[in-house]
């Protein structure tokens, strides 16, 4: 008789368990409501999230915040961090120098587009984040060593390219180590430049020169001399090029002072400054008369006089670039360069001859 209501017992037993565990599924599938008809909180929905993409991807939270530099001229973009809102953009240049015996020579130029912290002040500046953008053929120059830009023992460090350009970052950008210089190493950590194509096919090597010949010239400048005119004197040429080999009076302007060996020619007035330089360099045998006129567009000037065609281009509001050729015949219908020169007008002026000087 135990034994029966001891089996009965058991029985009972595991029907009621069974019946609480329907009970405790069916409560799952189906919340219980809150007195004002709505579903409580679900911890699937509701819980925060953990997001587990990494810093760079699309989707993490860093790059819904970011801001993005588009730079459509030279191909490229770059991510900035949210507190970098409101950032400006200095344009400035850099120089490559020749190495060898021309060794102040400027052999290449290109820009430098720095992105600056919004927090930056002239009382307190902040570390910029500069690019220095390369065209392939430069940049190739530079692996050679033909040239060096500034006087750090490495090179610039490659950020990223496309079809046209090289971007990198100075070597010693940040040698002062100036306020948010930290901040800006963490951002470049990040990788946070990207390259596209550009619609254009960059600059061949004559292109480049011709370029180069224009932003040299707003500076007085030639392409293988360092000596300005308006800013030099001729006693400054002499402390390290020696006398020249050769001078010729002009009334008019003053004296012409050859330099062989360097490829060049001074135009000195009668008070001792550079009011012209000229440049023979060989590398100007590369560039014709059509194409220096498809690159640079229309001359503002262009003779022909003694055999020669000179096309001349204002470079900025002090300079003017002249380029002087053979004149075209029925053989040689594009010529090449002989020579250039960069020519200070104001300069020329003899006030005291009542002479007001050359434009061209």
């Amino acid at each position: 008789m135990v034994t029966k209501n001891k089996k009965t017992a058991l029985r009972w037993a595991i029907a009621a368990l069974a019946l609480t565990l329907v009970i405790g599924c069916s409560s799952l599938t189906n919340p219980i409501k809150s007195p004002d008809g709505q579903n409580q909180a679900d911890p699937l929905k509701n819980t925060p999230q953990t997001n587990t993409a990494t810093p760079n991807s699309p989707s993490s939270a860093t790059d819904v915040n970011s801001i993005v530099y588009q730079n459509a001229q030279y191909g490229f973009s770059f991510t900035l961090p949210e507190s970098w809102k409101g950032y400006s953009i200095v344009s400035s240049q850099w120089e490559g120098l020749a190495n060898g015996q021309n060794g102040q020579t400027v052999v290449g130029t290109g820009p430098i587009i720095s992105i600056r912290d919004p927090k930056w002040t002239t009382q307190t500046p902040r570390q910029d984040i500069p690019i220095m953008v390369f065209t392939l053929d430069q940049w190739n120059s530079l692996q050679k060593d033909v040239f060096h830009i500034g006087a750090a023992p490495i090179g610039p460090s490659e950020l990223g390219r496309n079809n046209s350009y090289v971007l990198a970052l100075p070597a010693r950008y940040n040698f002062a180590f100036p306020s948010g210089y930290k901040d800006v190493e963490t951002i470049l950590e990040s990788k946070p430049l990207q390259t596209t194509q550009t619609s254009q096919l960059h600059p061949d090597s004559t292109e480049s020169l011709l370029f180069n010949m224009m932003v040299l010239g707003k500076q007085g400048k030639v392409i293988n001399s360092d000596y300005a005119a308006k800013t030099t004197t001729i006693e400054d040429v002499e402390k390290v090029w020696g006398k020249a080999d050769k001078t010729d009076a002009v009334a008019s302007a003053g004296r012409y002072a050859t330099y062989t060996s360097h490829s060049v020619v001074f135009g000195v007035n009668k008070g001792d400054q550079l009011f012209e330089v000229r440049s023979y360099d060989s590398r100007l045998k590369g560039v014709t008369l059509s194409k220096a006129k498809e690159v640079l567009g229309t001359p503002a000037y262009d003779v022909k006089t003694n055999g020669q065609e000179i096309i001349g281009y204002t470079a900025g509001s002090e300079f003017k670039v002249e380029m002087i050729f053979p004149q075209p015949t029925k053989d040689i219908p594009n010529p090449v360069m002989d020579h250039y020169n960069v020519l200070y007008p104001q300069g020329t002026v003899n006030n005291m001859a009542d002479d007001p000087g050359r434009q061209w």
